[in-house]
C-alpha cells in the first residue's frame, strides 16, 4: 500500500493533468525507425512488438508526484530530456532502464518499461537476458550497456568497465547513458521509500506472468 497518497487528477487544474500520464501508450514514427543504425538493425527488434496486455494511461508513479505539481512538472521535463537526449535508439535506451530497475530491485519500474520495451519491438528473449545479465545472449553493445549500468548502479564503474562502455560509444552518449541511469535509479527509490502500487499483477522478471 502506497505510503502516501495518490493525487486525484480531477484535483489537478485542467491544463496540468496531462502529467499524470505516460508519454509512451504508442510508438509514434520516429520511435519506429531510430533504430535503423544500429548494429541489429533488420532483426525481429524492428517489429512493432508482440501483443500483450500491460498498459500505460494514468499511472501511479506520476499520481504520487501529482502531490507536488510543480516538482512532478520539473521531473518530466527533466526525464522527458534525458529520454529523448541522449544519443540513444530506444532500445538502447530501454536496455538502459531495465537495467537500472534490475540492479535497483525496482518492481514498478521493471513492469512499466517491460511494457515500453515491447511496445518499441524489443524481443522479449532480450528482455529476459537482460534481466538476467545474460551477456552473451546480447549484442555487443547493449552488453557494454547491461555491464555498465550494473556496475553504475553498485557505484563500482572503474577504468576497464568505462573503457568497454567507451568502445561503443562516443563521449556524449556516455555521459546519456550515466544520466539516464542516475534518473531511473533515483527514481527507482523513490517508488520503493513510497511503496508506490502497481497498476497491474507482476508481469515477473523473467516475464513469466506477461
Amino acid at each position: 500500500m502506497a505510503r502516501i497518497e495518490y493525487a486525484d487528477p480531477d484535483d489537478l487544474p485542467p491544463e496540468k493533468r496531462p502529467l499524470l500520464d505516460t508519454l509512451s501508450d504508442r510508438v509514434d514514427d520516429e520511435a519506429e525507425g531510430d533504430d535503423a543504425g544500429s548494429d541489429d538493425a533488420g532483426s525481429d527488434d524492428a517489429d512493432t512488438g508482440p501483443e500483450h496486455s500491460l498498459e500505460g494511461g494514468t499511472l501511479n508513479v506520476y499520481r504520487t508526484m501529482g502531490r507536488n505539481v510543480d516538482l512532478l512538472e520539473a521531473f518530466r521535463t527533466y526525464g522527458s530530456a534525458v529520454w529523448s537526449d541522449g544519443g540513444l535508439t530506444s532500445l538502447q535506451r530501454e536496455t538502459v532502464i531495465l537495467s537500472t530497475a534490475v540492479h535497483a530491485d525496482a518492481v514498478y519500474e521493471w513492469q512499466q518499461h517491460v511494457r515500453v520495451a515491447l511496445d518499441e519491438g524489443m524481443d522479449p528473449d532480450r528482455i529476459v537476458a537482460i534481466s538476467r545479465g545474460d551477456v552473451d545472449e546480447l549484442p555487443p553493445e547493449y552488453a557494454a550497456i547491461v555491464e555498465y549500468v550494473e556496475a553504475f548502479v553498485d557505484g563500482t564503474v572503474d577504468d576497464d568497465t568505462h573503457e568497454t562502455i567507451a568502445a561503443h560509444f562516443d563521449e556524449e552518449t556516455i555521459l546519456g547513458i550515466g544520466m539516464l541511469a542516475g534518473c531511473y535509479l533515483g527514481l527507482a527509490r523513490l517508488l520503493q521509500a513510497l511503496s508506490v502500487d502497481l497498476e497491474a499483477s507482476f508481469v515477473g522478471w523473467e516475464l513469466e506472468d506477461l
